[in-house]
């Protein structure tokens, strides 16, 4: 008896192992610790596959901090606007309080200036959407602590922002894309459990509903980073990838129409993740805005920093991404 449950003992211990094993090859317990966010930018004539990023097309933070005069700690999730041969560059640059919107001006799209804050509300922003529609100047970005997701209106572009709509009342949902299309106008985003949120609507102005029929993708690659982009007649979205921690990497997903119902299934995976070779984008990435233009593409990206080599112990998101990959997969 004794023999029988030391050899049950042993083997329920090399299963469990085996299974902790796994477990931390695909979301490691420990992981390099989130640093400070920098932005970069390039021109590219192909997107597929990932062109090499430019090492010297970067502003850090440390560059815009020594420019104001205060504190910050990140700049990130860049999103621009060309008009008129003239490159505007929206991001997030979080301070001492709740992160504002900033703004960045260049007339060649290498040589950026920092022109302040243009947006700044009692409750955190991030993720400044920005986009033309019928001849006017729109933002869509996070207002989460808002609880709705707003929809600003340019009143002096790019300098003044106001609330000209609420989109979905009572709904928090975090990084909404949108897409405005002949075939489609979709926002999706994700709630605070990473499950995907689809909405659809006849118009931007018209009542934005969640969509009847479409297939969620919930945990790890599921979180927007990025607006939706358009390729040989595709949609695709850039999604965030946090198999090594929060902000790993970008994945490309394509967004497929079957019949009515929606989704958005994987096209290329980690498209962009850690850069070793440059400094600011040594941990990872989480961020992607590309655009065609005359040249090809324009891109713009946020990195994250560790250069002391601090590590993050993340038993929780290890335990809990892998129960839920396990749950898309019996489920699917």
């Amino acid at each position: 008896m004794r023999k029988s449950i030391i050899k049950f003992t042993f083997i329920a211990f090399c299963c469990g192992l085996i299974i902790l094993l796994i477990f931390n090859y695909r979301y490691p317990f420990i992981t390099p610790a989130v640093g400070n966010w920098s932005v970069g930018y390039m021109q590219t004539q192909k997107l597929f596959p990932a062109p090499k990023l430019d090492e010297n097309n970067i502003f850090s933070y440390k560059e815009i901090d020594a420019l104001i005069p205060e504190d910050i700690d990140y700049i990130a999730d860049p999103f621009f606007i060309q008009d008129s041969s003239k490159f505007y560059l929206f991001t997030e640059l979080k301070g001492r309080g709740n992160a504002n919107i900033a703004l960045f001006s260049s007339k060649d799209g290498n040589n950026y200036q920092y022109l302040g804050i243009v947006l700044d509300e009692d409750f955190h922003l991030s993720y400044p959407q920005v986009f033309k529609y019928k001849h006017e100047y729109y933002m869509l970005p996070e207002a989460k602590g808002s609880g709705n997701v707003l929809l600003y209106k340019a009143k002096r572009f790019p300098m003044e922002w106001e609330i000209s709509d609420t989109l979905l009342k009572d709904t928090s949902i975090k990084d909404p894309s949108i897409l405005l299309s002949d075939e489609l106008n979709l926002i999706v985003g994700v709630n605070d459990n990473l499950e995907q949120l689809f909405f659809t609507a006849d118009s931007l102005e018209g009542k934005w509903k969640e969509h009847p029929n479409y297939k969620s993708r919930w945990g790890n690659e599921s979180r927007p980073g990025g607006r939706f982009f358009k390729v040989d007649e595709e949609w695709y979205l850039p999604v965030q990838n946090r198999a090594l921690g929060y902000g790993t990497g970008i994945s490309i997903h394509k967004l497929n129409n079957n019949s009515g119902q929606l989704n958005l299934s994987l096209a290329h995976k980690m498209y962009l993740g850690p850069q070793p070779e440059i400094l600011w984008f040594n941990r990872g990435m989480h961020h992607l805005d590309v655009q065609s233009n005359e040249k090809g593409y324009y891109m713009v990206y946020d990195g994250d920093r560790n250069t002391d080599g601090e590590k993050a112990f993340q038993y929780k998101r290890t335990l809990k991404f892998n129960f839920i990959d396990l749950y898309n997969y019996f489920r699917n």
